[in-house]
């Protein structure tokens, strides 16, 4: 979307339908992939299984990002149909999971291949809108990425109150018909393949490594989320754990999860607003500053109330990145390489995710949540200097 476009129109029906298609996501994100340790657990798998199947989810997510995001740029189909079709049988596993008497372990098994799914979509998600906007009606990224944070909300408030009644088993049954729902409205909506501009066809056809090789910049953006969402994903995928280790419960993690969804849409519809002032960068740098802090204080909570509290700054650093990565692609690459640049930057949280899975759960179990929260702070470090730098390089060029 071009920034004379954001500043033509700030909301329309298209971006309020790209909207609800966020909000059927992301609901479906934060029931599956959010409360995955709680499920399993219930179920009687230790943290370093749950580590384990989380792992080899985003491992397999990340090799199918590009595969994904080259297959939408290159074959001419509706992306929203193309979309639906693969979420199908992520549906009928769900049904599977809910009423079919089965071992722990192959639910984990199903579990691998509906998180992969979920995670796999995610960057051709977030660039559907490049074929649903017209001239007459462009998209509002920030606002229709931010029903998709109260939709994440709401689900885990829901949710932590499901599961006080209900106990664990109800989440597959939440999340089928969420997916159903968005299987639905992704048939429904008109969507085309989108058409390049610009640099044509040899900007789409470009690999990931020529890329790369281009961008200079993005050589410091891919490590820097790695790292960025090494830490992020350790603290998101084990909540519960790090809950009980100060005293919460499960219902306590929808309370916490809420906190830090709650204000995220009034984030992304003020990050909108602040692109459209020239000033998106230097507002997306400061926000890592304060993801930074956000990674810091949650080491060192000692109360779910705390940890609620630092939940919500949230809405100056998460809030920021997708709205804030999309503003940062449209800076610096041509159209016709915004999906590839999208798909690059949902592959390096892919990776960071992938690491802190793998690596979590075995050093919770063997290190202790707290000193496992402590090494993860590393990363979060290195990752802020990096994403700073990257950033930086391409206000310059601006």
């Amino acid at each position: 979307m071009r920034e004379k476009d954001m500043k033509r129109s700030f909301v329309n029906r298209t971006t309020l339908v790209f909207g609800a298609v966020h909000f059927l996501y992301w609901a479906v994100f934060c029931l599956m992939v959010t409360f995955t340790s709680v499920f399993l657990l219930d179920k009687g798998l230790s943290n370093s299984v749950i580590g384990l199947i989380l792992g080899v989810s985003y491992l397999l997510s990340a090799l199918l990002q590009p595969v994904v995001g080259s297959f939408f740029s290159t074959h001419s189909i509706p992306r929203g149909k193309g979309i639906a079709v693969i979420y199908i049988p992520v549906a009928v596993l769900a049904f599977v999971i809910r009423f079919l008497p089965l071992n722990a372990y192959v639910i984990g098994v199903m579990m691998v291949f509906m998180i992969t799914v979920q995670s796999m979509l995610q960057p051709s998600v977030n660039a559907l809108y490049q074929s649903m906007e017209t001239p007459e009606e462009p998209v509002n990224f920030g606002l229709a990425r931010g029903l998709g944070s109260v939709s994440y909300a709401l689900s885990s408030f829901v949710a932590g109150r499901l599961l006080a009644v209900f106990g664990p088993p109800i989440l597959p049954a939440m999340y089928m018909i969420a997916i159903i729902l968005l299987v639905l409205l992704l048939m429904w909506i008109k969507t085309s393949e989108v058409q390049t501009q610009g640099s044509g066809t040899a900007a789409s056809n470009m690999s990931y490594k020529e890329m790369l090789m281009k961008y200079p910049h993005l050589r410091l953006f891919v490590p820097g989320m790695i790292c960025l969402f090494l830490t992020y994903s350790f603290i998101d995928s084990f909540l519960i754990q790090i809950l009980m280790s100060i005293g919460g419960n499960s219902s306590d993690l929808g309370t916490a999860i809420t906190a830090s969804a709650i204000l995220e849409l009034p984030a992304m519809v003020l990050y909108a607003w602040l692109c459209q002032k020239g000033i998106g960068l230097k507002v997306y740098r400061i926000s890592m500053w304060i993801w930074l802090a956000k990674d810091l204080l949650t080491a060192f909570a000692t109360s779910p109330a705390q940890l609620f509290v630092i939940q919500m700054m949230g809405c100056g650093c998460a809030a920021i990145y997708v709205p804030g990565m999309m503003y940062y692609m449209r800076r610096s690459l041509p159209p016709a390489l915004l999906l590839r640049g999208a798909t690059l930057a949902g592959t390096a949280t892919t990776l960071g995710s992938l690491i802190a899975t793998l690596v979590g759960g075995w050093l919770m179990d063997h290190a202790g949540v707290h000193n496992a929260l402590m090494l993860v702070q590393i990363p979060a470090i290195a990752g802020t200097l990096l994403m700073n730098t990257a950033i930086a390089r391409v206000q310059k060029q601006a």
